[in-house]
């Protein structure tokens, strides 16, 4: 298999100082972000986090989805997985831009940042929060309650309940989204420092065969290239962790299978991507914190990260559970030693004078 990482100095100091510095990077306190929870830092119940622009004209994310910039959705539900009941309690979308909603609905509380523009089609089954000017659009407006801190147009004459006006510092998002993508762009980084302990060949030209040796963590390194054929992991443990570091700006996943890929316990780490096109299924989690992650369908079971989201995807809830302590590559390892030998030096001098 192939290896794609460069050692120079200031590269290994990096990947030295990023995993060491993550444990003091403080989560935001939100109801998105428990360290506990989720292998990424984040509460399982979040299935899709997008720190820039979300565009989805159909299809449905079964879980919670927050979204940093502006928000276009259509024929979409989210935050359920029967139609009939939220999945999660609490918040179900937060979007920190402008949210077009045109049909769909969303179960659980809305809360938005900007304006929201609502539909016919669209239903909010909970409680909607908006910190800046709400427009109608001449529809009777379903939800609990709602509340905004701009203006409001398009009102019908029966609307119920009737929007309250709020101050507009008084709508908080619960999520520092600029902390957060800085935060899982160094966990990313982190992740691609670690060292490979698995193999991986293609003798047929048709699947790419990963061996997870039973480890407990499997860690590969791929090209852009490697994820256009079918992928199998064997000897997968029933506890193996499972990163798949793709390396490459622009990545396209195509369209065939996966085999042996475990709810849950498979994360593709995109570090340097910054476009990824998909239309396959997948049981396994993405970290793409940079890119823009277009769809023209297809279904993931697992939770996402990224930093735009456009297509119709179908998000399945099935957060990222593995279990991952980063440990530094032994090129690492031998430059910690010797910067902890220089320093005890430095010591022992300073002592002596």
């Amino acid at each position: 298999m192939r290896s794609y990482k460069l050692f120079t100095m200031n590269h290994t100091l990096r990947r030295l100082i990023v995993p060491t510095c993550l444990a003091s990077l403080a989560l935001a306190a939100t109801p998105f972000a428990q360290a506990s929870d989720s292998g990424l830092g984040l509460a399982t119940s979040l299935n899709l986090l997008s720190f820039g622009n979300f565009v989805a004209p159909s299809s449905d994310i079964e879980g919670r989805v927050a979204v940093g910039g502006n928000a276009s959705i259509a024929n979409y539900s989210i935050n359920t997985a029967t139609g009939y009941q939220a999945l999660y309690g609490g918040t179900g979308l937060t979007v920190g831009g402008n949210l077009d909603f045109a049909s769909g609905a969303i179960w659980g509380n809305t809360v938005v940042g900007g304006n929201l523009s609502s539909g016919q089609g669209a239903s909010f089954l909970g409680d909607v929060q908006i910190s800046g000017n709400l427009n109608a659009n001449n529809n009777s407006l379903s939800a609990t309650s709602i509340s905004y801190g701009g203006s409001v147009s398009g009102l019908t004459q029966y609307q119920s309940p009737t929007p309250v006006q709020v101050a507009p510092g008084s709508v908080q998002l619960g999520l520092d989204f600029a902390a957060e993508q800085q935060r899982l762009t160094n966990l990313s980084q982190s992740f691609d420092a670690l060292a490979n302990n698995g193999s991986g060949s293609n003798p047929w030209g048709g699947t790419f065969v990963f061996n997870a040796n039973g480890a407990d963590l499997a860690v590969f390194d791929l090209a852009s290239t490697d994820v256009a054929y079918n992928l199998r992991l064997d000897n997968v443990g029933a506890n193996t962790t499972v990163i798949l570091n793709v390396h490459g700006q622009t990545i396209d996943f195509g369209q065939h299978g996966y085999e042996n890929f475990a709810l849950g316990r498979v994360l593709f780490n995109l570090p340097e991507a910054t476009q990824i096109t998909f239309a396959s299924g997948v049981n396994a989690s993405f970290l793409a914190p940079l890119a823009n992650f277009s769809s023209s369908g297809g279904l993931i079971n697992g939770q996402v990260v990224v930093g735009s989201w456009s297509g119709s995807a179908q998000l399945n809830d099935g957060a990222f559970t593995g279990n991952i302590t980063p440990v530094p590559e032994p090129q690492t390892y031998a430059l910690m030693l010797a910067g902890l030998a220089l320093m005890g030096g430095v010591a022992r001098r300073r002592r002596a004078a």
